[in-house]
Parts: structure tokens; C-alpha cells; sequence
């Protein structure tokens, strides 16, 4: 049976700020970052759909293993442009 009142204790809302500060957001934080970084990178152009169909429906394990599989550097063009001083 559920409470009626959700929420109710000091403690049942400490746990849901931990809860949701702790666990949601960094994976929120995580999958977006994830999702971002593979549409800005130029260097894996047939591969996107299939890490975009990885990294959604794998929610927590997709981005993860995306971020430690990716190559470090990509030839990502400078959004400043080449100055030269």
C-alpha cells in the first residue's frame, strides 16, 4: 500500500535530494554529454547511427562505454578559426 502523503519525513526527503543529485543528474549529465560529443565529432560519420541507437537504448552502460571507446583526439575543427598572431 502506498502512503497518501509522499515525502512526509525529513528523512524521505533527504533521500529523494540524494536520489535525484546524486544518481539522476550525473547520468543525465552523462547521456547528454555522450549524445553531444558524437553529433560535434566529424571523424565517425557512419558510425553515429549505431552509437545513437548504443547509447539510447542502453541508457547508463551506452554512454559509458561510448566516452572510454571513442578516440581521445578528433580533428575537430576550431570554432575560433586559425589566427595567426
Amino acid at each position: 500500500m502506498v502512503d497518501a502523503v509522499f515525502l512526509s519525513t525529513f528523512w524521505n526527503v533527504i533521500g529523494a535530494a540524494f536520489l535525484i543529485m546524486f544518481v539522476f543528474v550525473p547520468l543525465i549529465l552523462l547521456w547528454t554529454f555522450a549524445l553531444v560529443d558524437l553529433f560535434v565529432r566529424p571523424d565517425i560519420r557512419w558510425k553515429k547511427v549505431l552509437w545513437l541507437l548504443f547509447i539510447v537504448f542502453l541508457p547508463i552502460f551506452g554512454p559509458l562505454i561510448y566516452l572510454l571507446v571513442r578516440p581521445e583526439e578528433a580533428n575537430v575543427p576550431d570554432q575560433e578559426g586559425s589566427r595567426d598572431a
